[in-house]
């Protein structure tokens, strides 16, 4: 915990290839040689502390969005470390990728493949909270599509076009919005996150409003459904990343969940990811991001014993 308030203490804002993310990469690498790690970084400067020749690897990332609380990425990587430091006589690797939260640009570029990576991440939702439970194995990372709709009216004065001869854009796009919120049922979910309104004055009718749409769906089926329904042409497309059972095989019981956020682990192979319960209502990317020490310990504990198995 200690460690995840020096990395904020760098800067809450901490860029994709900026001096504070480069700050943040020197101090991890410092505690991953006191975990008795060799420490390295490859040509899109992720950042390694291997031991051996490792086939395992662990970790996370260090950058974070504007408004970032403390654990996103961050408890990723420093539980990996403390795990490694855990098994002193295995050959594994803890990593701290570049800009995930920026593409992913670093885990897009790695140099080789592991025959298994193990991500430990904060749910960054309720769920895991309302069930009353610390833990949760990742089964998937959602697929995603995202595009936009442009609405075309008439400008016209605000004050002299009565209302029942207008061609209001905004009017036709609120109507949208509505309707993507309406399309999104059980197991999607579906947002309009970006309205640009044209000419955006004052006093004069919008005459055309572009309308962003970010879909999401661990199906790619029910997404491709969900997209149709709500009638947009998607510009950009993920499928759907299964996981592996990294984490399945030590936590059988545990809930299973489904990541609707992008992570690292969507562009390494053989990835496994184990989310920890967030508190304060699962908000993230915010100050008020928050998962408690008990259970960080929990899954420290669970990442030690996985890394355990696989590299026995």
């Amino acid at each position: 915990m200690e460690r995840i308030e020096a990395i904020y203490a760098i800067a809450q804002h901490r860029a994709a290839y900026s001096p504070e993310e480069d700050a943040a990469h020197e101090l991890a690498a410092g505690w991953m040689r006191e975990a008795g790690l060799e420490v390295s970084r490859d040509g899109a400067g992720n950042l390694f502390g291997t031991r051996g020749a490792p086939s395992v690897w662990a970790g996370s990332h260090l950058d974070s969005v504007p408004t970032a609380g403390r654990f996103d990425g961050v408890l990723g990587v420093v539980a990996a470390i403390e795990a490694a430091e855990r098994l002193p006589d295995r050959a594994l690797a803890a990593v701290a990728f570049r800009a995930e939260e920026s593409g992913p640009m670093g885990s897009k570029r790695i140099e080789s493949v592991p025959d298994a990576y193990l991500e430990v991440h904060i749910e960054q939702g309720p769920v895991l909270a309302s069930l009353g439970e610390a833990l949760g194995v990742v089964t998937a990372i959602a697929a995603q599509a995202r595009g936009v709709r442009v609405f075309e009216g008439r400008a016209d004065h605000a004050g002299t076009t009565p209302m029942d001869a207008r061609a209001d854009a905004l009017v036709e796009a609120a109507r949208f919005v509505l309707h993507v919120r309406e399309c999104a049922r059980e197991g999607t979910v579906a947002t309009v996150g970006a309205i640009e309104a044209e000419p955006n004055a004052t006093n004069v009718v919008p005459a055309r409003v572009t309308v962003s749409v970010d879909a999401r769906s661990a199906d790619a089926a029910v997404l491709d459904r969900l997209v149709d329904e709500i009638g947009f042409e998607p510009s950009w497309r993920s499928e759907p990343v299964p996981m592996g059972d990294g984490f399945a095989a030590v936590l059988p019981d545990a809930p299973r969940l489904v990541s609707g956020a992008g992570h690292d682990a969507m562009f390494v192979p053989n990835a496994s990811m184990l989310f920890v319960r967030s508190l304060n209502g699962g908000v993230s990317h915010h100050p008020d991001e928050l998962s408690s020490e008990e259970d960080v310990s929990l899954a420290i504990d669970v990442l030690t014993r996985a890394l355990d198995r696989l590299t026995a």
